[in-house]
Protein backbone atom coordinates (compact mmCIF):
# COMPACT_ATOMS: atom_id res chain seq x y z
CA UNK A 1 0.00 0.00 0.00
CA UNK A 2 1.21 3.52 -0.64
CA UNK A 3 2.07 5.97 2.41
CA UNK A 4 2.14 9.35 2.20
CA UNK A 5 5.64 10.01 4.62
CA UNK A 6 5.43 14.06 5.14
CA UNK A 7 8.25 14.46 6.38
CA UNK A 8 10.18 13.61 3.46
CA UNK A 9 7.21 14.75 1.35
CA UNK A 10 7.34 11.48 -0.85
CA UNK A 11 5.14 8.76 -1.33
CA UNK A 12 6.59 5.51 -0.90
CA UNK A 13 5.94 1.88 -0.76
CA UNK A 14 5.68 0.32 2.57
CA UNK A 15 7.79 -2.45 3.15
CA UNK A 16 5.19 -3.79 5.69
CA UNK A 17 2.34 -4.13 3.27
CA UNK A 18 4.16 -4.21 -0.36
CA UNK A 19 6.11 -7.36 -1.73
CA UNK A 20 8.14 -4.68 -3.55
CA UNK A 21 9.93 -3.44 -0.46
CA UNK A 22 10.68 -0.01 0.49
CA UNK A 23 13.08 0.71 -2.18
CA UNK A 24 10.32 2.32 -4.69
CA UNK A 25 9.22 6.33 -4.14
CA UNK A 26 7.15 8.22 -5.92
CA UNK A 27 7.70 11.90 -5.31
CA UNK A 28 5.08 14.14 -4.89
CA UNK A 29 4.56 16.91 -6.88
CA UNK A 30 1.33 19.13 -5.40
CA UNK A 31 -0.81 15.50 -4.62
CA UNK A 32 -0.04 13.61 -7.59
CA UNK A 33 3.25 11.34 -7.37
CA UNK A 34 5.32 11.97 -10.46
CA UNK A 35 6.09 8.74 -11.96
CA UNK A 36 9.93 7.17 -11.95
CA UNK A 37 9.92 5.95 -15.50
CA UNK A 38 13.06 4.12 -14.93
CA UNK A 39 11.70 0.41 -15.16
CA UNK A 40 13.78 -1.39 -17.40
CA UNK A 41 13.56 -5.21 -18.55
CA UNK A 42 15.92 -6.67 -16.15
CA UNK A 43 14.03 -4.82 -13.27
CA UNK A 44 10.91 -6.76 -14.16
CA UNK A 45 12.16 -10.14 -14.80
CA UNK A 46 13.69 -9.86 -10.67
CA UNK A 47 9.87 -9.55 -10.04
CA UNK A 48 8.51 -12.33 -12.19
CA UNK A 49 9.22 -16.12 -10.26
CA UNK A 50 11.47 -18.17 -11.87
CA UNK A 51 9.15 -21.48 -11.57
CA UNK A 52 8.69 -24.27 -14.25
CA UNK A 53 5.41 -26.11 -11.95
CA UNK A 54 2.17 -25.20 -12.63
CA UNK A 55 0.13 -24.17 -9.44
CA UNK A 56 3.38 -23.50 -7.24
CA UNK A 57 2.96 -20.30 -4.37
CA UNK A 58 4.95 -18.02 -3.91
CA UNK A 59 5.11 -14.81 -1.91
CA UNK A 60 5.92 -12.73 -5.00
CA UNK A 61 2.06 -13.55 -6.53
CA UNK A 62 -1.42 -12.78 -5.57
CA UNK A 63 -2.37 -16.00 -6.53
CA UNK A 64 -1.02 -20.15 -7.80
CA UNK A 65 1.42 -19.61 -11.18
CA UNK A 66 -0.03 -20.64 -13.83
CA UNK A 67 2.74 -18.80 -16.39
CA UNK A 68 3.73 -22.74 -16.73
CA UNK A 69 1.07 -23.82 -18.75
CA UNK A 70 1.14 -20.89 -20.82
CA UNK A 71 2.14 -23.13 -24.36
CA UNK A 72 3.67 -20.41 -26.47
CA UNK A 73 3.95 -16.85 -27.47
CA UNK A 74 3.72 -16.27 -30.90
CA UNK A 75 4.93 -12.38 -32.74
CA UNK A 76 2.55 -10.64 -34.38
CA UNK A 77 3.35 -7.36 -35.20
CA UNK A 78 5.14 -4.04 -34.19
CA UNK A 79 3.86 -0.55 -34.64
CA UNK A 80 5.74 2.26 -33.85
CA UNK A 81 7.13 1.40 -30.75
CA UNK A 82 5.05 -1.27 -29.82
CA UNK A 83 5.27 -5.01 -29.45
CA UNK A 84 2.46 -6.95 -29.99
CA UNK A 85 2.09 -10.82 -29.14
CA UNK A 86 -0.54 -13.33 -29.26
CA UNK A 87 -0.73 -15.88 -26.27
CA UNK A 88 -3.66 -18.52 -26.92
CA UNK A 89 -5.58 -20.63 -24.58
CA UNK A 90 -7.80 -23.40 -24.65
CA UNK A 91 -10.16 -21.00 -26.15
CA UNK A 92 -8.81 -18.43 -28.23
CA UNK A 93 -6.14 -16.13 -26.71
CA UNK A 94 -4.62 -12.60 -25.22
CA UNK A 95 -2.71 -10.53 -27.05
CA UNK A 96 -0.23 -9.05 -24.64
CA UNK A 97 1.84 -4.92 -25.90
CA UNK A 98 5.65 -4.70 -25.08
CA UNK A 99 6.08 -0.37 -25.22
CA UNK A 100 10.05 0.73 -25.41
CA UNK A 101 9.76 4.71 -24.97
CA UNK A 102 13.21 5.11 -26.11
CA UNK A 103 12.47 3.43 -29.25
CA UNK A 104 12.62 6.51 -31.83
CA UNK A 105 15.97 7.24 -30.50
CA UNK A 106 17.88 4.35 -30.34
CA UNK A 107 16.41 3.45 -34.34
CA UNK A 108 17.30 7.24 -35.34
CA UNK A 109 20.56 7.28 -34.53
CA UNK A 110 22.28 5.26 -37.27
CA UNK A 111 25.57 5.37 -35.83
CA UNK A 112 24.58 2.27 -34.06
CA UNK A 113 23.44 -0.58 -36.36
CA UNK A 114 20.38 -2.34 -35.87
CA UNK A 115 21.42 -4.90 -33.94
CA UNK A 116 23.10 -3.13 -31.79
CA UNK A 117 20.24 -0.38 -31.40
CA UNK A 118 17.61 -3.72 -30.52
CA UNK A 119 19.59 -5.01 -27.51
CA UNK A 120 20.48 -1.61 -25.55
CA UNK A 121 16.69 -0.99 -26.38
CA UNK A 122 15.65 -4.16 -24.55
CA UNK A 123 18.46 -4.67 -22.25
CA UNK A 124 18.80 -0.58 -21.50
CA UNK A 125 15.68 1.35 -22.09
CA UNK A 126 12.32 1.64 -20.38
CA UNK A 127 9.36 -0.68 -20.84
CA UNK A 128 5.95 -0.11 -20.86
CA UNK A 129 3.51 -3.57 -20.63
CA UNK A 130 -0.25 -4.51 -21.30
CA UNK A 131 -2.45 -6.96 -21.66
CA UNK A 132 -6.23 -7.64 -22.58
CA UNK A 133 -7.22 -10.44 -20.08
CA UNK A 134 -9.34 -9.54 -17.05
CA UNK A 135 -6.16 -10.59 -14.76
CA UNK A 136 -4.13 -7.51 -15.82
CA UNK A 137 -6.80 -5.63 -14.12
CA UNK A 138 -8.57 -6.98 -11.96
CA UNK A 139 -5.40 -8.44 -10.02
CA UNK A 140 -4.23 -4.52 -9.81
CA UNK A 141 -1.15 -5.24 -12.29
CA UNK A 142 -1.90 -3.00 -14.38
CA UNK A 143 -2.08 -0.47 -11.35
CA UNK A 144 1.21 -1.43 -10.02
CA UNK A 145 2.72 -1.02 -13.05
CA UNK A 146 1.15 2.42 -13.41
CA UNK A 147 2.91 3.57 -10.43
CA UNK A 148 5.80 2.63 -12.03
CA UNK A 149 5.10 4.07 -15.30
CA UNK A 150 5.87 0.74 -17.21
CA UNK A 151 1.69 0.87 -18.20
CA UNK A 152 0.60 1.63 -21.61
CA UNK A 153 -2.45 2.75 -20.48
CA UNK A 154 -3.06 4.95 -17.06
CA UNK A 155 -4.60 2.92 -14.30
CA UNK A 156 -5.57 4.69 -10.87
CA UNK A 157 -7.90 1.92 -9.67
CA UNK A 158 -6.45 0.66 -6.07
CA UNK A 159 -6.82 -3.34 -6.14
CA UNK A 160 -8.88 -2.53 -2.87
CA UNK A 161 -10.49 -6.70 -2.90
CA UNK A 162 -8.35 -9.10 -4.86
CA UNK A 163 -4.62 -7.38 -4.42
CA UNK A 164 -4.67 -5.19 -1.52
CA UNK A 165 -0.70 -5.92 -0.42
CA UNK A 166 0.27 -4.89 -4.57
CA UNK A 167 1.89 -8.55 -5.08
CA UNK A 168 3.35 -9.33 -8.28
CA UNK A 169 3.80 -7.17 -11.69
CA UNK A 170 2.17 -8.94 -14.35
CA UNK A 171 -0.75 -11.59 -15.43
CA UNK A 172 0.61 -14.61 -16.64
CA UNK A 173 0.27 -13.79 -20.44
CA UNK A 174 2.54 -11.11 -19.88
CA UNK A 175 5.54 -13.42 -17.35
CA UNK A 176 5.16 -15.36 -20.30
CA UNK A 177 5.85 -12.94 -23.02
CA UNK A 178 8.52 -11.11 -21.65
CA UNK A 179 10.51 -14.94 -20.76
CA UNK A 180 10.37 -15.19 -24.24
CA UNK A 181 11.39 -11.30 -25.34
CA UNK A 182 15.03 -11.70 -25.78
CA UNK A 183 14.32 -14.49 -28.32
CA UNK A 184 13.07 -11.23 -30.36
CA UNK A 185 15.73 -9.61 -30.54
CA UNK A 186 16.19 -10.11 -34.35
CA UNK A 187 12.21 -8.53 -34.48
CA UNK A 188 13.60 -5.99 -33.04
CA UNK A 189 16.36 -5.24 -35.50
CA UNK A 190 14.19 -5.69 -38.40
CA UNK A 191 11.79 -3.38 -37.82
CA UNK A 192 14.49 -0.69 -36.75
CA UNK A 193 16.05 -1.72 -40.14
CA UNK A 194 13.07 -1.41 -42.06
CA UNK A 195 12.45 2.10 -40.55
CA UNK A 196 15.52 3.48 -41.36
CA UNK A 197 15.37 2.42 -45.13
CA UNK A 198 11.68 4.48 -45.15
CA UNK A 199 13.59 7.33 -43.33
CA UNK A 200 16.00 7.57 -46.49
CA UNK A 201 12.78 7.48 -49.00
Amino acid sequence: MFVLNRQINTFMCSAANCSHGPGLRYFQEDTIPARLDEIYYKDLMQEIVPNNTPGATNAKLPFRDWAPLVPSVKYLETRGNTMKFFVPNNINGWETYVQFPEWAEQASDVELKAPEAARLLLWGGNVKLHCHCPSFSYWGFNYILDQLDASIYHEDRYPHVRNPQLRGVACKHLIRTLKVLPFHLGDIAAVIKAQRDRAKL
